[in-house]
């Protein structure tokens, strides 16, 4: 049979503050602790795709300037060739 060399999921409150173990909760703290923990990241998965947003229009709008400016600076250089 394989041994199993899984990790206890444990959580702070604080970087610095104790260490609980989730196997240690109640049902009902169990249960608070799934939401807290989908709540989470639910709110980096937000982040995360937030940032890639920004930086598709970030990508978009160097695209748009540069032809601007490429389309504005060829009419002047036709204008100063009259």
């Amino acid at each position: 049979m394989a041994e199993e060399n899984r990790e206890e999921l444990t959580f702070r409150f604080a970087d610095d503050g104790e260490e609980y173990k989730v196997s240690d909760l109640s049902e009902e703290n169990t249960v608070l602790y799934n939401r807290f923990m989908v709540l989470q990241q639910r709110k980096n998965d937000l982040i995360n795709n937030t940032q890639f947003e920004v930086d598709n229009l970030q990508i978009l709008i160097n695209e748009y300037g540069a032809r601007l400016q490429a389309a504005v600076e060829s009419s002047d250089d036709e204008g100063d060739s009259e």
